[in-house]
Formats: C-alpha cells, sequence, structure tokens
C-alpha cells in the first residue's frame, strides 16, 4: 500500500508539476499572442502609411510632369521671344542706318543749300 501512496504522491507531484508547467507555456501563449497582436498592428499602420507615401508619390510625379511641360512650353516661347527680338533688333539697325543715311544726305543738302544761298546772297 505504500507503494501506491507514494506512486499516487509522485503522480500528483507530477501533476502539481505539470499543471505549473501548464501555466507557464499559457502565459507565454498570451504574451506571444499579444505581442503578435501589436505586431499585426504595427504592419496594419506601416502599410496604411506606405500606401499614403505612395499616393505622395504619384501626386508629386504627376505635378513633376506637368512641371516640365510647362517648363518646355516656356522655353519654346522663349526661343519664339528670342527670335522676335532679334528680329526686332534687326529691323531697328535697319531703320537706324537709314536714319544715318538720311542725316548724312540731309546734312549734305544742307551744306550744298547754305553753299547756293551763300552765292545767291553774293549776287
Amino acid at each position: 500500500m505504500d507503494r501506491v501512496r507514494e506512486k499516487m504522491k509522485t503522480l500528483q507531484t507530477e501533476a502539481d508539476t505539470a499543471k505549473t508547467e501548464v501555466e507557464k507555456l499559457t502565459a507565454k501563449i498570451q504574451e506571444l499572442e499579444q505581442d503578435n497582436q501589436n505586431k499585426d498592428q504595427e504592419i496594419a499602420a506601416l502599410t496604411n502609411r506606405h500606401q499614403v507615401l505612395e499616393e505622395q508619390v504619384e501626386d508629386t510625379d504627376k505635378k513633376v510632369r506637368v512641371m516640365k511641360q510647362l517648363l518646355n512650353e516656356d522655353d519654346i516661347q522663349a526661343g519664339h521671344y528670342e527670335r522676335r527680338a532679334q528680329a526686332l533688333q534687326a529691323d531697328c539697325d535697319q531703320w537706324e542706318a537709314k536714319y544715318n543715311d538720311m542725316a548724312a544726305k540731309h546734312a549734305e543738302l544742307q551744306k550744298n543749300l547754305d553753299s547756293l544761298l551763300g552765292e545767291m546772297g553774293d549776287v
């Protein structure tokens, strides 16, 4: 009978030890589940942030494309206006040359007129 009691005592000790181990493992499982839940929340937050950043990148890319297009159009207009300014400068240079020629002819005619008037005054 002592052997049976001893065996029962041993089994009770093993059962208590197993129960303690089960409690430890249950606590560990709960801790790991909480950790897993926290990481799932972190992943969800990071995924959301990633999505927001991707949308911002797309918006920025669109803005960059629009700005490049506007810049290209501005470059084309600048080239047009530069050519127009050069043409106007060439016209201005032509008119200035004509003016200088006419001023020289006028000065020569004025000299001839003064000379003629001087000769007529002597007569």
